[in-house]
């Protein structure tokens, strides 16, 4: 099958919903649930089994660098059977359907496709997702997985486990970029901008730490947390640095995150024998290559510490490379969602070429 004809296939394996115009959508209600809050929709008898073992590992695995476990997602099972409007709501929603299954629910399930869809899937393997927004609710997000039997379906969960993750990942970030940026600290923004060659977003409420010729710091201070965001960059002289990010981090840290009052003490990476003390992986930001990172943070003098998320990038018409980071220190919480908003600001950044 053609690259089109697939293209073709997938809107129609849920029908064209003609009726779902704009004066339709006006009257649904609006999408309702948690930060990475999934409910899932599946036969109860392959929720008990491989397949509702592959969903598991995909969007309950923990997500890394964090200091305890926290699931990337919480997943909720309803029974298809029992989907009434206040599930039908949920932000995020995943159908699972596989035509080998027999079962009530999963006859109940195949209603949700058309007769050519179910068709389309039979004779075509390589296509075993889609994705409809605004389904149920004003807001909504939700995920078809499905193919001809369960174990074609859990070899394509296994082989795109990160793919299906950062789906919801970048609706999730959507989201709180949404909420984070209503209002931003537009004095703190100019400043950034008339002093370096970058721009960034600072939500309302945070404030100006530090801001130095090549180093930039915001944060935010409450009662149960602290959440901070820096920058930094210097020329760029050999792709070396993204062979030991750690190091690089070390370096800038040790310069810039020093306690005013006690200089002895100094931001430092935790490094630890019973678990991996960074987790890099490749990437793409603002079009451009990167390195992103995560790991856990201390104080010097082990008094305090917490989660990081960064990015290592580099600029190729400025030829300068760049690391930014977010970190979080909000003792006995959890953390993934503060890890979340710290990546929604950080995503924000673009050298001065970009930020027109």
């Amino acid at each position: 099958m053609s690259k089109l004809m697939k293209v073709l296939a997938l809107v129609i394996i849920l029908g064209c919903k003609e009726g779902n115009n704009d004066l339709q959508k006006e009257f649904m209600p609006t999408a309702r649930g948690d930060v990475g809050e999934i409910i899932l929709v599946m036969d109860s008898a392959q929720y008990e089994g491989p397949l509702g073992d592959a969903i598991k590992r995909t969007f309950r695995e923990p997500m890394k660098g964090l200091p305890q476990d926290e699931p990337m997602f919480s997943v909720g099972k309803a029974s298809p059977k029992r989907l009434n409007s206040v599930l039908k709501s949920a932000t995020n929603m995943i159908f699972v359907m596989t035509l080998d299954s027999e079962g009530s629910e999963s006859n109940v399930l195949r209603g949700y496709f058309t007769n050519q869809s179910l068709k389309t899937i039979q004779r075509d393997s390589t296509i075993f997702y889609t994705t409809r927004r605004d389904e149920f609710a004003k807001g909504q997000v939700v995920l078809y997985l499905f193919a001809q039997t369960e174990d074609i379906l859990i070899q394509k969960i296994d082989e795109n486990r990160t793919r299906l993750q950062e789906l919801f990942e970048s609706v999730e970030r959507d989201r709180i970029k949404a909420k984070l940026f209503k209002s931003t600290e537009k004095s703190i923004e100019k400043t950034i901008a008339e002093d370096h060659n970058f721009t960034i977003n600072v939500p309302y409420g945070w404030e100006l730490g530090k801001n130095s010729r090549n180093f930039v710091w915001f944060r935010l201070l409450e009662a149960n947390r602290e959440q901070n965001v820096f920058v930094y960059y210097e020329p760029y002289h050999s792709a070396d640095v993204f062979e030991n990010i750690g190091g690089f981090r070390d370096k800038i840290t040790e310069t810039n995150l020093r306690d005013s009052e006690k200089p002895e003490l100094h931001i430092t990476r935790q490094q630890r024998d019973d678990i991996r003390s960074i987790f890099t992986e490749n990437t793409t930001f603002d079009g451009k290559y990167a390195i992103k990172s995560r790991g856990l943070w201390k104080i010097s003098d082990n008094s305090g510490g917490g989660p990081y998320i960064s990015y290592t990038l580099v600029d190729e018409d400025q030829q300068m490379v760049y690391y930014l980071e977010g970190y979080v220190y909000s003792p006995g919480t959890q953390k993934k969602n503060y890890i979340r908003d710290l990546d929604a600001i950080l995503r924000t950044f673009k050298t001065s070429k970009t930020s027109s």
